[in-house]
This record gives C-alpha cells, structure tokens and sequence, in this order.
C-alpha cells in the first residue's frame, strides 16, 4: 500500500520524553473558573486547558532551539532585545501572539503554571488576520510550519531514532487527516492502546488548509468531504489523541461540548479596506445568480444549502476523498468517536462548498490551499503552479482577493533548507492540484470584479 511520508506518531512520544527529562516538568495546573455559559467555559478551556502532553517551554523555544537555525535566521535575533528570540521563533514557525495571558506562549498553545506549554487544535485554527495582522482565534493559520519546528528538536537535541514526522509539505498547510488516521488505527474502539496498529488500506498523505471554524455555525456537517454529521463534539476532539490514555480523552468531552458551543459563537473578521459599495451591489446580483446554489445567500434572510457537489462535478484534486481510505471510515465509526450523537460517518462522494462569510480573510482557496486569490477561483490562468508568499499576514492583494504572492517558474530548489523548501507552494505535488471549480470560468473580467467587491462585504 501506498505509505504515508514516513510518518511515525512515536515522534510525538520522543519530543515529550525528551522535554520532560531536559526540563523536569512539575504537575500541570488544570483548574479552571466556572463561568456563566457554555461559550464562556468554551473559550476558557482552550485558553488555559492542556489536552495532552507538554511539548515545550520558553527555554526550548528561545535558548534550545536556535541552535539548529541557518546562520540567516540566527542574525534575525537582536542581541539588544530581550524578547527578539521569541518573535523570531514566532515567525519561524508561524505562531501569533495570544489573545490573552499566557506567559509568552503563542496563541497555539496553552501555558501551564509549570511553565510548559501544550500545542491546542489553535495550532492549525488560530491565526493572524490578513491585513491587521491581529491575532484571532479561528483563524486558519496560513503561516504554520510545524515542520520545521520537528526537524529543529531533532536537530537542537540531537535526536536519534528510525523515525521522522512529516507534519507538512508546505507552510501553512497540514496533513491533519493522516495524522489522525496514524494515531486512531494505534487504538482499540475505547482508545486504549493498541500494540500493533490496525491496517488502514491504501491510505496516503496530503496537506490540507485548515478551515475557518467562524463557518461551524452554519454546518451540518463537518469536513471537507461532509463525512461526519450531527454533533461535532467528539470529531472535533480528534487532535487530543497525543494522550496516552484513552479514559483521560474520553473524560475530556464535556470539556468539548463548551468548546463547540464558542466555536459555533466565532464571527468572521470584517473586511478593513474601503469597499467600492455601488460595485459591491452589482456583484451581489452576479454572485446570487451563479454562485449561490452551491454557497447560499448572505444577509437578514441568508441561507447556505450545506451542498456536496460531486468530485467530478467540482473537479477539485481528489485526493482527499480517495485517500482517506474505507476502511479508516469504517473503523472511525466502531470507536468511541463515532458513537455520540452523529449521524454516522458517511461514505462521501465529493466536497462541500463552504459558506463564505470572512472569505477574504480565509485564503489560499480549495480544500488543500492550491489557489491563493479568489480571482485565481475564477480564473483558470490565474492559478500559479508555484507560488511563494510576500510577506506575513499583513500583505494582503485587495485587487484579487488573497495573499500576496510571487508566482514562480519552478519548485524550490530540492538542496534548499526544508524551512525555505517549504515556503514555495507546488501545485504538482500529489493532493495539491489546483484544477477544477470551473463555475467561475465563463464570467466575464466586469462580472468577476463585481463579485470579487461584494464578497468583500460578506
């Protein structure tokens, strides 16, 4: 069968081994105030609750780890600020600040009185708005490379070992999908421990970019793919399976039902540049005519349809429908996960088109990132096969709706650093196509800016 890139979970278990015996970690402060609702306690929870294991601390982050930098990232730290190592290694790794107290940890993890930090579902959903550039949880992280992050405490540490963790190919993308297949078939139906892990078909790897959670509210089903429906709490708890104990997990899910309940409370970000509103008008006249049986209406009496379209239909790469094998579905559905108030873990035969509230914040477009502006959706020449980002959140292209790029005539050069590899966006790459959503082709160049300007107000 096809392997994942070598993707090996006892990673995790190695990072967490090592960090405790280099740190010597007191018990974790799991108390927490009681607060008036759900979506208080939600936010509370993700906040200031560890859901597994540390993974580091300050000294890791800002001592330990630039070590394993290029002499080119070593010169970015300003001797003269006490705090310009942690900002570098914010933005060596795509992190943003917290929104809240947490002890010089980012908004992708929680910090505990101990002082060590534990990684939150934040690290793929937390973010900085484009253009603001504030941090906002939510918010797909474009700027993620935990990666980098892996290969630098193996590098900073000295790591040995026959494993390497692949946690993405390309900055600001995930192979989360995967990476909750390896830890679920290392699991009996309770979470227990398996000694061997379960066969899982023909399964492969693939980045995806993560979704804005602002859309839960108006979801019936959650993924790309619509597999799982009726309550998310238990799907959404899935990253928690760094925990060693399965009855630790399962304890943890009224804990989730009030994460839920803020995520579904998340607005999308407005958009902060002027808005042409007489073009913006216009665009919504071309957007409910072509657009919104797929992707609904918007407004007072809004309604989004929650359609899958067909992946022959849509045209998307289809790698995310056809490598998350059968058997995984099947098995996700005995577990614990699957046996809470869901409707079933279905068998899906395309992708959902999301609601697009805050789409201009949401960029790069598709499932799996490979289109980085809403006028690249439209148009099919302006779909780079490669492409390298300009800058951090802040750059932002207003004329097309997305992040600012540099498209390029080739992939990064295979002897480049990983952490400079995986900056250039490789649509060739295996899950990451940028083919397909014809829908917009036959507008003309008028009606695309119209539509471009109204979902500016969206």
């Amino acid at each position: 069968m096809l392997r994942p890139r070598t993707l090996q979970i006892a990673a995790i278990g190695a990072f967490v081994l090592i960090t405790f015996a280099i740190f010597a970690v007191p018990a974790l402060d799991n108390g927490l105030a009681a607060d008036n609702t759900p979506e208080e306690r939600g936010l509370r929870n993700l906040q200031h609750k560890p859901y597994g294991a540390p993974l580091m601390n300050k000294k890791l982050l800002v001592e330990i780890l630039p070590k394993a930098w290029e002499p080119e990232w070593k010169a970015k730290i300003d001797p003269n600020d006490p705090d310009s190592a942690r900002k570098v290694a914010f933005e060596r790794y795509g992190f943003s600040e917290a929104t809240w107290d947490n002890q010089g940890a980012p908004l992708q993890f929680t910090a505990s009185s101990s002082g060590m930090w534990t990684q939150t579902c934040m690290l793929c959903h937390g973010g900085r708005v484009p253009v603001t550039g504030e941090s906002k949880i939510g918010m797909p992280n474009t700027e993620l490379d935990m990666q980098t992050f892996y290969e630098d405490v193996q590098n900073a540490l000295k790591m040995k070992g026959p494993f390497q963790l692949t946690f993405g190919a390309s900055r600001g993308r995930t192979n989360a999908f995967i990476f909750s297949l390896e830890l679920l078939r290392r699991r009996n139906e309770d979470l227990s421990q398996r000694q061997e892990p379960l066969p899982m078909g023909d399964y492969t790897d693939y980045d995806l970019d993560p979704p804005a959670w602002w859309y839960l509210k108006k979801k019936t089903a959650l993924y790309a793919d619509a597999g799982v429906k009726g309550d998310f709490t238990r799907a959404i708890m899935q990253f928690t399976m760094g925990e060693p104990s399965g009855e630790k997990i399962r304890s943890w899910e009224p804990d989730f039902k009030d994460i839920l309940a803020y995520l579904k409370s998340i607005e999308a970000p407005k958009y902060p540049l002027p808005i042409d509103r007489k073009l913006a008008g216009e665009g919504r006249m071309v957007f409910e005519k072509t657009c919104s049986t797929c992707h609904g209406t918007y407004g007072s009496d809004g309604k989004y349809p929650n359609k899958v379209i067909p992946v022959e239909v849509v045209g998307t790469d289809p790698i995310r429908l056809t490598k998350l094998t059968k058997e995984f579905r099947d098995y996700y559905k005995q577990t614990w996960f699957g046996k809470s108030g869901e409707q079933g873990y279905e068998y899906p035969t395309g992708y959902v088109a999301p609601p697009l509230d805050g789409v201009w914040a949401s960029a790069p477009y598709f499932h799996n990132g490979s289109v980085p502006t809403v006028y690249g959706v439209l148009t099919a020449e302006a779909r780079p096969k490669y492409f390298r980002r300009l800058g951090g959140a802040k750059e932002y292209d207003a004329k097309n709706l997305g992040m600012k790029i540099e498209a390029l005539n080739a992939p990064a050069p295979k002897d480049a650093p990983g952490e400079v590899r995986r900056r250039v966006a490789d649509t060739t790459l295996p899950g990451l196509g940028n083919q397909g959503h014809p829908f917009g082709f036959k507008l003309s160049e008028k009606e695309k800016r119209q539509v471009i300007e109204y979902l500016k107000t969206l």
